[in-house]
């Protein structure tokens, strides 16, 4: 539910093992970019992040509202 990172180039890399598709997204800061929505496979998502506070979520279907979702913290 909660992440961090340094400022700058920002790497998540993401295992869904699930045959349930899922997505990670990252919001915020003008910032809005995502992952390929995967099953049973892996993605990565690089992004240029400033110092501040970033929404990242599971954009698929009601995903988000389910609980998967987080709050990722650029210092």
């Amino acid at each position: 539910t909660s992440l961090k990172a340094k400022a700058g180039e920002v790497t998540i890399d993401f295992d869904n093992p699930a045959q349930v598709p899922h997505a990670v997204e990252v919001e915020g800061n003008g910032v809005e970019e995502e992952t390929d929505t995967i099953t049973e496979g892996s993605a990565k998502l690089t992004v240029d992040l400033e110092a501040g506070e970033y929404e990242f979520y599971c954009p698929v279907g009601n995903h988000q509202q389910a609980g998967m979702e987080g709050t990722l913290t650029v210092r």
